[in-house]
């Protein structure tokens, strides 16, 4: 997928000369795993657009140990701090595997939302889908046991749960490492007994 089918296809833009303008600030970046392409306490100054991979973020703790705070690996997703744009970045941004993004400079990008009503909603709705997910997320290692986080995990997540490192996840999930890996385990047994079965 290319920036124009991301525009178009992706987000269902139509207004041609907002595609045009997209399309000529866009760059299609792509960053090898472990590039850390946000660091925390810069201010963005780009916007990321992932096309495809999976992206971390994540902060630090005073005892020096990391904590993830999301995981962003559907196409199309905005690859962003959770804070304004004018403000220090609270965690780091890294790619958890190879991956490729539509980059856009933060400025002139602002200056188009304000400009399209079309882009102007396509913003708020980021904004929206944000919101819901870091609060339901929260809601769910809030209150739900590990194993129903785990599942919560693997129906939220699909396929990530092999393709990432157990320490990430298990960060993520506020579990032990120990924890989530025999709870990787027991479904590794369940899916070979149901394909011994079929």
């Amino acid at each position: 997928m290319d920036a124009m089918e991301l525009f178009t296809r992706q987000y269902g833009l139509t207004e041609p000369k907002l595609v045009e303008s997209l399309c000529q600030l866009a760059q299609v970046r792509r960053m090898p795993r472990g590039t850390v392409f946000l660091r925390a306490g810069e201010i963005q100054t780009q916007v990321f657009l992932l096309l495809s991979g999976v992206a971390r973020g994540y902060f630090v703790d005073m005892d020096g140990a990391d904590h993830t705070d999301c995981f962003c690996f559907k196409c199309g997703t905005p690859t962003m701090p959770p804070c304004s744009f004018d403000e220090p970045s609270p965690e780091n941004l890294v790619a958890l595997t190879d991956c490729e993004f539509v980059v856009l400079p933060l400025q002139e990008t602002m200056k188009l939302v304000h400009t399209y009503p079309e882009l102007t909603e396509l913003y708020a709705r980021f904004l929206t889908d944000a919101m819901r997910l870091h609060n339901h997320t929260r809601h769910v290692m809030c209150n739900l046991p590990a194993k129903q986080r785990f599942q919560w995990f693997l129906e939220e997540y699909p396929g990530l749960i092999f393709d990432v490192n157990n320490r990430h996840i298990a960060s993520f999930l506020s579990m032990t490492p120990e924890t989530l890996s025999r709870m990787k385990s027991a479904l590794r047994k369940s899916r070979y007994a149901g394909w011994q079965n079929s």
